[in-house]
């Protein structure tokens, strides 16, 4: 059996979208399969509380989610948010005195020298990229709000996003190639490395749902049509969008629901209240609860995923689909691979609010687009299939490595 440690930039039950989600799922079957998984992650709320010193500069906690090991750091000070490498992860990682057979890092923020100290102790590495945000702090998205082809240099996202980036592209770079296997759910991001030159081999290992959480819910009345937006309330998500593109259709058999927190960007927030202007038929909802979506998604006809940025594979897309809820979603990222025009969703050029207002107002007109998109719908993988892709490149890579360790749960010192 392997003791496996996942690196992850924030996690549960602080930060539940869908690169935590992806974490958490896979190292619970992991345990399910008789493995030792323990998430090492990163707090960066100063809300959190429970932390306690671990060297002069770091604070740790210890606690379990979901029977699963958790440790979480925080800086006691300042930090960096978009350096690759931290000196004082390094050291607080190491008075941790944690010892796997294998590091999956799972989002490379925050935590990425934790998985260059076990690299150089001849342990194995996986990262599974669910962004772009080893290219680009921003993911891309320039200080204009524009997407941004890619850094050439840390002097041009200096000059440009005036990024405190020095040596942040170098850093990166070595990260990308330190690894030993690089991962992505969608065949797109691979290529927005590859136009950077950053070319080595990706292995495509799309994400899946735990069909735990899914049950069989009722089919919405298509008299009342009500769109979905599930997700970040921040601006590269896209909801100022689709609230546009909504307030445009005057109809009166649809609805909008908007699930996300009002605390994550409050600027932006008020700005989608200030675009809603009152309308009856918008509701603002709490952040969805994966015990909560049966209810949630019996009551949706369509969910819409309007972002902004190059998203990748969002967990919202396969949700739905699991759920035999049709997607409209941007024309961007990996969501084209999966959402095909008129078949089993729609499909409209990135930001456009008036492209989507027509699709909202055809499906208003012709409510029964829906059940043939439904009909076409095919779940996504199970969390089984990906897990087993998961472990045997575990089991490659550890089978080629001489480190083998007591226990992934060394006790602190």
């Amino acid at each position: 059996m392997m003791k496996i440690l996942y690196l992850v930039h924030q996690f549960f039950p602080k930060h539940y979208t869908g690169t935590e989600r992806f974490t958490l799922d896979l190292a619970k079957q992991m345990q399910r399969m008789g493995h030792y998984p323990t998430v090492l992650t990163y707090e960066p709320s100063p809300e959190v509380d429970g932390f306690k010193k671990l060297t002069d500069k770091m604070l740790f906690k210890r606690y379990s989610y979901h029977s699963i090991p958790v440790f979480a750091l925080r800086h006691a000070g300042p930090a960096d948010i978009s350096s690759v490498f931290d000196p004082a992860i390094e050291e607080a990682f190491k008075k941790l005195g944690l010892e796997c057979d294998l590091v999956h890092i799972c989002h490379p923020m925050w935590l990425s020298s934790s998985a260059r100290v076990c690299k150089t102790a001849g342990i194995p590495v996986v990262m599974t990229l669910t962004d772009a945000w080893l290219l680009c702090p921003r993911t891309l998205i320039d200080s204009g709000f524009r997407l941004c082809d890619g850094p050439e240099s840390d002097e041009q996202c200096m000059s440009l996003c005036k990024l405190k980036t020095k040596r942040r592209y170098e850093d990166a770079k070595l990260l990308y190639y330190m690894v030993d296997e690089v991962t992505a759910a969608s065949r797109f991001l691979p290529t927005l490395f590859e136009r950077n030159g950053w070319n080595r081999r990706f292995r495509t290992i799309p994400h899946s749902i735990d069909y735990r959480y899914v049950r069989r819910s009722r089919t919405p009345p298509e008299k009342k049509i009500t769109f979905a937006f599930i997700g970040s309330l921040a601006w590269h998500k896209g909801a100022h969008v689709l609230i546009n593109a909504f307030r445009a259709v005057l109809r009166g058999n649809i609805a909008l629901k908007i699930y996300g927190s009002p605390h994550e960007q409050r600027e932006y927030f008020q700005a989608l209240l200030d675009v809603a202007q009152g309308d009856s038929r918008i509701q603002f909802l709490d952040p969805f609860k994966i015990e909560n979506l049966a209810d949630i998604m019996s009551n949706v006809s369509v969910i819409v995923i309007p972002s902004v940025y190059y998203e990748n594979y969002p967990l919202v897309m396969l949700i739905a689909l699991a759920y035999k809820v049709p997607v409209i979603a941007s024309k961007i990222g990996g969501m084209p691979e999966v959402i095909k025009q008129g078949f089993n969703g729609f499909l409209f050029e990135t930001g456009e609010s008036k492209e989507l207002a027509s699709i909202i107002t055809r499906i208003a007109q012709e409510p029964e687009i829906l059940g043939n998109l439904r009909t076409n719908i095919t779940a996504p993988r199970r969390i089984e299939e990906e897990a087993l892709d998961y472990e045997n490149i575990y089991r490659d890579l550890i089978r080629f490595s001489s480190s083998v360790c007591s226990s992934c749960e060394t006790p602190l010192h």
